[in-house]
């Protein structure tokens, strides 16, 4: 293995790492904020989308570290990330 094929993996490795402890935090974040936009009862919506927020953070550094580009990662949890803040979003302003 060369020097530049090193280099490389070490950077995936280190974008993997990212993607898992960023990535997720914001993923199983997007997940409670969306989850206090559903309820009329706030604090229980926001209780149980703290309760069930580590299920999302788990299986974000879970698919960090599959066999899958990091890039795609990046993308995937992104997007899920940005949907969940959206959907947030539209509740809230539906509600009024």
């Amino acid at each position: 293995m060369d020097q530049s094929a090193e280099k490389h993996s070490g950077l995936a490795l280190i974008s993997r790492l990212a993607a898992a402890v960023l990535g997720g935090y914001a993923l199983a974040s997007a997940w409670v904020v969306m989850c206090g936009a559903l309820g009329t009862a706030r604090v229980e919506t926001v209780l149980g989308g703290v309760q069930t927020s580590w299920l999302w953070y788990v299986a974000a550094v879970i698919w960090a570290f599959s066999p899958v580009a990091p890039r795609r990662v990046w993308a995937v949890l992104s997007g899920v990330t940005v949907l969940l803040l959206g959907v947030a979003a539209l509740l809230t302003s539906l509600r009024g």
